[in-house]
């Protein structure tokens, strides 16, 4: 990829059957693309980055796996869990 070319952040939101369900960052756009052209990036939670084509496309046989972002978005998550965990005042909900 050269400074120019445009990248979108998809993550992989699971697989199944040969197929990846992925959901654009951004946009929140799902697509299913076969599992076969990210190859060993098809793992559910993966961030991948893809790069567009001429025609603004995504190359999926392009993408590259953004380790870091997948880090810092499961340490969002737990800080997020431990949040909501220490505002639960615990007990029986009364209707």
């Amino acid at each position: 990829m050269n400074d120019e070319t445009r990248v979108e952040v998809w993550v992989v939101d699971q697989v199944a059957d040969g197929l990846a369900v992925l959901v654009e960052d951004e946009d929140e756009i799902v697509v299913q693309v076969a599992s076969d052209l990210l190859g060993d990036m098809a793992i559910e939670g993966a961030v991948l980055r893809v790069p567009l084509g001429s025609v603004g496309q995504p190359e999926w046989d392009l993408a590259t796996r953004d380790v870091q972002a997948e880090e810092e978005r499961l340490d969002a998550a737990r800080e997020a869990i431990e949040d909501l965990k220490n505002r639960d005042p615990g007990g029986d909900v009364v209707l």
